[in-house]
């Protein structure tokens, strides 16, 4: 589509795109987590990279990530139970600050050369207990703060802003990694989080959000998303959608075995992964407010084989290209399946059930991480990737029908 047409065309879906960053408390809301998006994901790199430094192999990675969403995976739902019950801003400001200890914590043992695999195991379990908590209140803050309408933009935004987030933040990491020492990539993470506590204590909170919501529904929310065919396909395309987002697992040895290109090589596959991820995440904000389990299921199929080409990539170049697209389908799908899972739920239920989707994505990257990483270490790394595309393909294929079945 060219010309006037186009460019008014283009114009809408870009407005679409950003409506949400229209309320002032989302912006500065929105500000403060890509700076905290941005510690945390040098601090992602660091962590991986200091796991290979400790002698760690696939196994290790798998494991000492996974431990990060070990919580959300073991009690998601009832991490949800908190955010139904109470204020989202007083439950945020418990989890930033802890989360803020334990990067702090981090700093302190990395610069007095006192880490070792099972610390790095456990400071990433108490930052994900803070984390199964933190990741669906901070879900329905957004869908407080902008209103049903602009939820879709809302949560397209924050893909963007985490994407971005994987930009910065791996790139911060890399220099950090040559010029200052893996210790400054957890002094950054843990200076990241003052921003957002600011922001929480300064956000005036609309009033049905200070009302907590009753927590007794005639239905449990397993039930429902076990009934419920586009819900209960759509959770188990996230456990594959959060394999390919995992590359913490994967990619520090697809970048030091397969193309020898160290640390560096790795930070620029992650900055490669965000790039592409961008687009997407903006793409994903500019169809209906309630995605169509179409939409969902053709973004899988692009998912799966964009997976498939990273694990196919003869040369870095190629790799680092590949790796772009599957970041780009990776955030559609994940924001457009977000969107589908939080506006089809009912309210009383949604915290509950963002605890489940938090389940599937992230949190089953504590099992598919050790099975990729162990994958990697039987096989290749290669090959390990290519099953995560197989397996969002499987599952896709599985529940075409009942996708379909109750699509518009």
């Amino acid at each position: 589509m060219t010309g006037p047409l186009g460019a008014r065309f283009t114009t809408a879906a870009l407005a679409r795109s950003f409506s949400s960053l229209r309320d002032p408390a989302f912006r500065r809301w929105s500000i403060a987590q890509f700076v905290s998006g941005s510690g945390g994901a040098a601090s992602l790199v660091g962590i991986a990279w200091l796991v290979v430094e400790l002698g760690g192999d696939g196994v290790a990675l798998g494991v000492v990530t996974g431990a990060v969403m070990l919580p959300t995976l073991l009690a998601g739902p009832l991490a949800g139970v908190f955010v139904d019950r109470f204020s989202r801003r007083a439950v945020l400001l418990c989890t930033q600050a802890a989360q803020a200890a334990a990067a702090a914590a981090l700093a302190v043992l990395a610069f007095g050369g006192l880490v070792t695999l099972p610390a790095l195991i456990g400071l990433a379990l108490a930052q994900g207990i803070a984390f199964a908590v933190d990741n669906p209140a901070r879900q329905l803050l957004v869908l407080d703060l902008v209103g049903r309408e602009r939820t879709t933009s809302a949560v397209s935004m924050n893909e963007v802003i985490i994407n971005s987030s994987r930009i910065v933040g791996p790139a911060m990491a890399g220099a950090i990694l040559v010029a200052g020492g893996v210790g400054w990539c957890f002094v950054v993470n843990a200076v990241s989080f003052v921003p957002g506590v600011l922001v929480l204590l300064s956000l005036r909170i609309p009033a049905h959000e200070r009302t907590p919501v009753a927590t007794s529904t005639p239905e449990r929310p397993w039930r429902f998303a076990l009934r419920t065919p586009r819900i209960r396909t759509t959770l188990l395309l996230a456990i594959g959608a959060a394999a390919s987002y995992n590359i913490a697992v994967v990619m520090p040895l697809m970048s030091s075995e397969v193309f020898d290109a160290g640390g560096e090589g790795y930070a620029a596959i992650a900055v490669a992964f965000g790039l592409g991820a961008l687009p997407g995440a903006l793409l994903s904000a500019t169809g209906p407010v309630v995605p169509r389990s179409e939409e969902v299921r053709a973004l899988a199929v692009a998912l799966a084989a964009s997976v498939l080409l990273v694990a196919a990539a003869p040369t870095f170049p190629l790799l680092l290209a590949a790796t772009a697209l599957a970041g780009a389908t990776s955030m559609w799908f994940i924001a457009r399946a977000n969107a589908l899972v939080l506006l089809e739920t009912p309210t009383s239920m949604r915290g509950r059930l963002m605890g489940i989707w938090a389940m599937m994505l992230p949190g089953s990257s504590v099992v598919t991480g050790m099975l990729v990483g162990g994958l990697a270490d039987l096989a290749d790394p290669r090959v390990a990737y290519a099953a995560v595309g197989l397996f969002t393909g499987v599952v896709v294929i599985a529940g075409w029908r009942s996708l379909r079945s109750v699509a518009s």
